[in-house]
């Protein structure tokens, strides 16, 4: 571990130095479970020496990460009092606490969390005795229905209820995601007219997360070299068997939610309309069609130079140009084939078809003149 923390000695010289100091100890327990390390062990700095220059601003935002948590091993813990007092006011009990910290231990270099930051201090209070009520606010407020859920929501109640695995789990939310049956707005995900639908056509069985868990679980057992595989294989054929004709029986039906008016150019089938990184296409509903076209205009990589967000590319009758409807700011695109006299050229010109005797003009026009009526 002491090579590890000089590594990060360049970035980290405050943090690291207790953590040498102690020879590189760790102060932490319960770090180390070789029964829960299933993929690999947790992402620590490896020994090469740190070049904070070298990353990107997301690269190192991510890499404080893992360093402040690695370095938190090797402090002591956090040690703090919670002091509560009740009190009774016309009969109605209210309380307070206040959170006192003794040895900030680990959170030199985690920092302090959230809810920590703005804690009251309820200064010397004594049992029994009465004190003056300095001001009273009421608000009146109607229950709120409870938040969305976040990423990092339903990546804790994946791990409570032994949905995939620590290295799985994110990749199966990008996978709900870009299936369409769930959507990101503001942080926080959102089930899709199409996720509302599956949910109300697929066998209830099938969406329990129970049964994830309980096949989760069978699997790692098998992994240990605990469970069977062969008896769990059986049980999976036949429980797909009969899931599957359930389905062929039932007089449930699916309909895109998103179906439009427009009729696919190929096929005649109705189309899609779906929403990409580059603005809304529409594709043919059709599995064995690939029509597709754009909706909106396409998006280019040319940035507005008033509102800096990407504009969109037309072409028009004089040709291919860049918009930005929000700036109403237009910009005609340029014309790579059409090539200018560079400077270099017109100085081989200058140099070749200068006149000796006759003068005739000095101009790139009339070089140019000269230049198409040489002969040699």
């Amino acid at each position: 571990m002491a090579d590890r923390l000089q590594g990060i000695m360049s970035g980290y010289r405050d943090e690291a130095k207790p953590a040498l100091a102690q020879k590189g100890k760790v102060q932490a327990r319960r770090v180390f479970n070789n029964e829960k390390v299933t993929d690999h062990h947790a992402i620590i700095p490896t020994e090469e020496r740190l070049h904070l220059a070298d990353l990107s601003p997301d690269e190192r935002k991510l890499y404080d990460l893992i360093v402040r948590r690695f370095l938190a091993l090797f402090y002591p813990a956090y040690q703090y009092e919670v002091v509560h007092a009740n009190f009774d006011v016309e009969g109605e009990s209210l309380s307070a606490r206040e959170t006192n910290i003794l040895e900030l231990g680990f959170k030199k270099v985690l920092g302090k969390d959230d809810d920590e930051a703005g804690t009251q201090s309820l200064g010397h209070l004594e049992k029994g005795k009465s004190y003056p009520v300095g001001q009273i606010t009421m608000n009146k407020k109607m229950t709120e229905p409870p938040l969305r859920l976040s990423e990092s929501d339903i990546l804790a109640k994946m791990e409570k209820f032994g949905l995939g695995t620590p290295a799985t789990r994110a990749e199966i939310i990008e996978r709900i995601i870009s299936s369409e049956v769930v959507e990101r707005q503001n942080g926080r995900l959102y089930p899709t007219k199409k996720g509302k639908q599956l949910i109300d056509l697929v066998n209830d069985e099938l969406t329990s997360p129970e049964l994830t868990a309980k096949w989760e679980k069978e699997l790692e057992e098998i992994a240990r070299g605990k469970g069977d595989p062969k008896a769990f294989k059986k049980r999976i054929r036949e429980q797909t068997a009969r899931l599957v004709s359930e389905i062929k029986t039932s007089d449930k039906t699916y309909r895109a939610h998103n179906l439009t008016g427009s009729k696919c150019p190929e096929c005649g089938e109705f189309m899609k309309e779906r929403k990409t990184k580059d603005g809304r296409i529409l594709v043919c509903s059709s599995a064995e069609c690939n029509f597709r076209k754009h909706k909106d205009p396409k998006l280019s990589q040319r940035r507005c130079p008033q509102c800096h967000k990407r504009m969109e590319i037309h072409n028009g009758k004089a040709g291919a140009y860049f918009q930005c409807r929000r700036c109403n700011v237009v910009e005609k695109a340029e014309d790579k084939k059409k090539k200018g006299v560079s400077k270099r050229e017109e100085r081989k010109l200058k140099e070749k078809y200068s006149p000796s005797q006759e003068n005739f003009g000095t101009s790139l026009g009339d070089l140019l003149k000269a230049a198409m009526e040489d002969k040699d």
